[in-house]
């Protein structure tokens, strides 16, 4: 004689008698078709329950369905179900009720991607979305060089397809260089500081003090002249939206010449 149960499907409070039970006795006690895809959430993972599949449920479980070509999403931690995997970022946050104003975020592993509202992206089913108010620390307007961490002269050049470049004149490189002091640039992306920045770049272009050409740099041409390229890029999960600044991303940049490679 088994205890029954009570679950949830479909947002829906059902009483099962029997806590074991097969996919498809399941969705019959929900009217759920066959042909559809029963899901059940254990611990924000939803596992999917065949139709010949022999489930035990716990008290208070939570089980869902999807047709069998829509996939479900978590935007904010509620879910919602997509006809098409292939969605905007303006599309999910109308979806989802959000300012198109606010910053969209994918959850990946390292550094959550940043989902602008022109940008068409395909997602997974279960996929997890956050977002939140854009920030307003960093923006050019705002940039001193307390900002940057140090004592010096810059320029902030806004470019047409809302990059913006941020060029540090006499950057001191100290003597595992030569020059000792270059330009540098770096470049912020339109959702900057929600996104993080990646590389940088240095004219003139410098050698080691060996005199060979530092690891892992190349020419490049930007605004008309050519700079040298530090393929430099910070680790996975360093840069965290909301939290992390420009005087951050600088320090990475000052941990790369310290290198003297």
């Amino acid at each position: 004689m088994h205890t029954p149960i009570h679950v949830t499907i479909n947002a829906k409070r059902y009483e099962i008698p029997n806590p074991t039970s097969t996919g498809a006795a399941i969705k019959e006690l929900a009217s759920i078709a066959l042909s559809d895809v029963l899901l059940l959430d254990h611990h924000g993972i939803e596992k999917v329950v065949a139709n010949d599949e022999m489930v035990t449920l716990h008290n208070d479980a939570d089980l869902h369905s999807r047709p069998p070509h829509h996939i479900a999403v978590l935007i904010n931690g509620k879910r919602f179900v997509l006809e098409r995997a292939t969605q905007t970022g303006a599309s999910l946050k109308t979806l989802a009720a959000i300012p198109l104003t606010d910053t969209l975020f994918l959850q990946k592993h390292g550094d959550d991607e940043v989902v602008g509202n022109d940008t068409s992206i395909t997602l997974h089913n279960g996929a997890h979305l956050h977002s939140q108010p854009p920030c307003d620390y960093g923006r050019p307007a705002a940039f001193s060089a307390e900002d940057l961490g140090m004592t010096c002269s810059f320029e902030v050049l806004s470019q047409p397809d809302g990059w913006t470049f941020l060029i540090i004149n006499d950057f001191t490189l100290g003597s595992a260089y030569a020059p000792a002091s270059v330009r540098l640039l770096i470049k912020l992306p339109p959702a900057f500081p929600d996104a993080r920045p990646d590389m940088f770049w240095v004219s003139p272009g410098v050698r080691t003090a060996a005199g060979g050409m530092p690891a892992g740099t190349s020419d490049e041409p930007v605004l008309g002249v050519v700079w040298q390229r530090f393929s430099w890029h910070l680790k996975d999960g360093a840069w965290k939206p909301g939290v992390s600044t420009l005087r951050d991303f600088m320090r990475c940049v000052r941990a790369r010449f310290e290198r003297g490679n």
